[in-house]
């Protein structure tokens, strides 16, 4: 697809279905779609999909989510997470404890192994970031990023 950036699209568009072209909402999933597609080709390198990103993600950020947070988060069954922290934990990438202060929730925390192999995925997304979102400049992605902020904040808290 080229940009013109005084004119916007070029006839890049022409192949996108009719109908649909000028839909946000399909516009915005067909992106997502492409960026999952190619996000999974790229940590196959790691033996990794991207489940296994998010949760890596989360847990770097947080190092005190519990599998009942991990499931919110990434909108799964709890027992579908308890699977994915099993896999995880296989791979020496993180670790339960149980929680200080409720012993019925374990809390989840990143190895140092676990910490290196999500530098190295975070990395592989961030290319194909780059390389979907190469149309757009800098600010351009700066400001995609905050519109989708803004639309995405009142459905963080809705139920899933």
């Amino acid at each position: 697809m080229i940009i013109n950036r005084d004119h916007g699209l070029d006839s890049g568009m022409a192949d996108a279905p009719p109908g649909l072209r000028d839909w946000t909402g399909f516009l915005l999933y067909k992106c997502g779609w492409w960026v999952q597609r190619q996000t999974e080709v790229a940590l196959r390198e790691l033996d990794l999909r991207d489940r296994h990103l998010m949760a890596l993600a989360m847990l770097s950020a947080d190092d005190g989510l519990s599998q009942q947070d991990l499931a919110r988060h990434l909108s799964l069954d709890p027992t579908l997470v308890v699977a994915l922290i099993d896999d995880l934990e296989e791979r020496g990438l993180c670790e339960r404890s149980r929680h200080p202060e409720d012993r019925r929730r374990h809390v989840i925390q990143l190895t140092a192994k676990g910490r290196r192999v999500y530098r190295e995925a975070r990395a592989l997304a961030v290319q194909v970031g780059d390389e979907i979102f190469a149309p757009l400049d800098r600010a351009e992605r700066a400001q995609l990023t905050e519109l989708l902020k803004r639309v995405m904040a009142p459905l963080w808290g809705r139920p899933k």
